[in-house]
């Protein structure tokens, strides 16, 4: 009988207990607390790649049994049939020796600082409760212990605002009184550690969580005496909020760090991995689906697969392995999986330049850009370009290849038009001040998450307040007669619209503007009782016809054009597709009807991101 596969389980032993479906990742306990010299390390990977599920094998393995010391049983029970398990030198000196303070900070994300900070409060609070036998300990002073409680024993006290100073030296007050009761020093486990930050820097309150979350780490990490190691989690490295500033030599393993595989691959699942999981699920012929949907990520030279989408995946499709008319089929898991609201932030910033390099993106191409390895959510108020694709890389929505890496000793000519085009834009001081050095390739790493993208983008469209508003002018000058408006209105919106066309270069670019102006109309569906497009009428087929949704008895007749050549008159061509409607009479139907009162024609030319739109009213 196949085992379960659990696609929401964070916790390891949980996932050994109840005999789920287990792909090994043990042997990076190893690479991480043996191989691995740094008090402090942190390790950056994007939402739903395993590193709470990582970061609970690590305290299941090391933590020790407060009641029975030496007693590793549990750990024996969890791990027997892993591969950490064959090293038994390893497994004596740390499996199960070390007292392990293991929090989550992914749950702090209130809208507001209040409620993020009482959410804050509840964490700190559980996490002293997790070491409630510290009270009686012999080996702790009664200060010790007065201090111990006062965390402890009032959920409601810890969560006051007015009592912060309890919260910014808890974590490091917990490490001393650990190392005083069991005479070893304490190893740190810190999972999803910027989520606070970021949901701070979203909802306005950044600078109140920045000062309480980089004391309390920032103490119990900086020159404590009391801390054997130190892990942490996140999608952003946070180096300038100083949180990592002063500590001695912290290993930093953000997904461009190639100089170590075994870190590299810690995360995620290889190639060799996916492909035996989908054999053990009856599913091995299906690996070229999974590939192109959940693939293409690079974790410094190492190739990833997205275990969250592997998995459900499997959850969804095993049972349908052998089975007439069930079809499996690569669903979209990830879209809902992380926030989006810095990303959304930044769509009302983005430059023409910038969307056409989005709509390179989302053609399955790749832009050259620097990344800024040192991002920090404050800065994303600036709304620089450079912070938006690096945000879109670790954040997991773009991947980068190593292979195509430009460093300043090896920069090409395409590189060097890259860097004048970037020196040329506003900002230029900034931007010098920053002293990129190299270009990374970046991509959309698989066709789930350039549908995600594509989604997300269009929510974004459908949803922004400036966007409505042009829809709406667009669609009240069509029905007003007119054409100076609807062309305002047009070129404002492709001035910003990242497009989300047909990939095939086959299709016609006619196609894209109609889905472009069809997708408008439908934004501004309050404004319309009927759309038709391409309908029969006359001698052909119009592009597009509505009619409005009050009773004005109106027509409005759309025909679309297009030119490549930007020194061709977009005037001209937009007259000749009026010429077209009256020759082919496209609108004779609706002129010799009685309870037709007015009928619009427009001619639209578009070329890039700009068009010419002529009206003329029939009737």
């Amino acid at each position: 009988m196949l085992k379960s596969i659990s696609v929401g389980a964070e916790l390891f032993h949980e996932l050994i207990e109840s005999d789920y479906y287990y792909v090994d990742k043990t042997s990076f306990i190893k690479t991480v607390f043996k191989d691995n010299g740094a008090t402090v390390t942190l390790i950056t990977r994007p939402r739903r790649f395993g590193k709470t599920l990582t970061m609970s094998t690590f305290n299941d393995f090391l933590s020790l049994d407060p009641e029975n010391a030496g007693d590793v049983s549990r750990q024996e029970g969890w791990f027997k049939d892993t591969e950490i398990f064959k090293d038994q030198e390893f497994c004596s000196r740390y499996m199960g020796k070390f007292p392990v303070i293991f929090v989550s900070l992914k749950g702090v994300e209130a809208d507001n600082f209040a409620d993020a900070y009482e959410q804050f409060g509840s964490t700190v609070f559980n996490m002293y409760n997790s070491f409630s036998y510290l009270v009686d300990s012999p080996k702790l002073s009664p200060a010790d212990i007065k201090t111990f409680k006062a965390v402890a024993d009032d959920e409601d006290f810890i969560c006051d605002i007015k009592n912060q100073n309890k919260i910014k030296n808890s974590l490091k007050n917990l490490t001393m009184f650990l190392y005083r009761h069991h005479g070893i020093k304490p190893i740190v486990l810190i999972d999803e550690y910027d989520v606070p930050i970021a949901k701070a820097a979203s909802n306005k309150y950044y600078k109140e969580m920045i000062g309480v979350i980089r004391l309390f780490l920032g103490n119990a990490l900086k020159t404590n005496f009391n801390l054997g190691r130190a892990v942490l989690t996140g999608c952003l490295r946070v180096a300038k909020e100083s949180i990592f500033t002063g500590l001695n030599n912290p290993l930093i393993c953000s997904v461009l760090n190639t100089d170590d595989d075994d870190i590299s691959g810690g995360i995620g699942f290889t190639k060799e991995e996916t492909e035996k999981v989908l054999s053990y699920y009856g599913l091995a012929d299906y690996c070229d689906m999974v590939r192109q949907n959940y693939d293409g990520y690079y974790f410094g030279d190492i190739h990833m697969y997205c275990p969250w989408a592997v998995k459900s995946f499997c959850n969804s499709n095993s049972k349908k392995t052998g089975k007439k008319n069930k079809v499996i089929k690569a669903d979209n898991y990830w879209i809902n999986t992380s926030s989006n609201d810095a990303i959304e932030e930044f769509m009302d910033f983005i430059k023409t330049d910038d969307a056409d390099k989005m709509q390179t993106l989302l053609d399955g191409g790749s832009i050259a850009t620097p990344v800024r390895e040192d991002l920090c959510y404050e800065d994303l108020k600036d709304h620089n370009i450079t912070d938006f694709w690096t945000l879109l890389l670790y954040t997991g929505y773009l991947t980068f290849n190593p292979e195509k890496t430009i460093y300043p000793d090896d920069k090409t000519e395409e590189a060097d038009e890259i860097e004048q085009d970037k020196n040329s834009e506003a900002g230029l001081n900034e931007e010098k001040n920053r002293n990129y050095e190299t270009l990374y390739s970046l991509y959309i790493p698989n066709q789930e998450i350039r549908n995600c993208f594509k989604t997300k983008i269009m929510d974004y469209f459908c949803n922004n307040h400036k966007m409505k508003n042009y829809t709406a002018d667009f669609v009240k000058g069509l029905f007003g007669g007119d054409g100076e408006k609807v062309e305002n209105s047009l070129n404002g919106l492709l001035s910003k619209y990242v497009s989300v066309r047909d990939f095939s270069t086959k299709a016609p670019k006619e196609n894209y503007y109609h889905g472009f102006i069809n997708g408008l109309l439908t934004n501004g569906a309050s404004l319309i009782k009927e759309q038709k497009s391409n309908f029969e009428s006359g001698d052909g087929y119009v592009d597009l016809i509505i009619k409005p949704q009050d009773a004005s008895g109106s027509i409005v007749i759309l025909e679309l054009k297009q030119t490549s050549d930007e020194d061709l008159d977009k005037g001209k061509i937009a007259i000749e597709a009026i010429e077209q409607i009256i020759r082919k009479k496209y609108a004779d139907p609706y002129i010799s009807r009685t309870d037709t009162k007015a009928v619009l024609i427009y001619g639209i030319c578009f070329c890039k991101k700009e068009c010419s739109v002529v009206c003329k009213k029939l009737k």
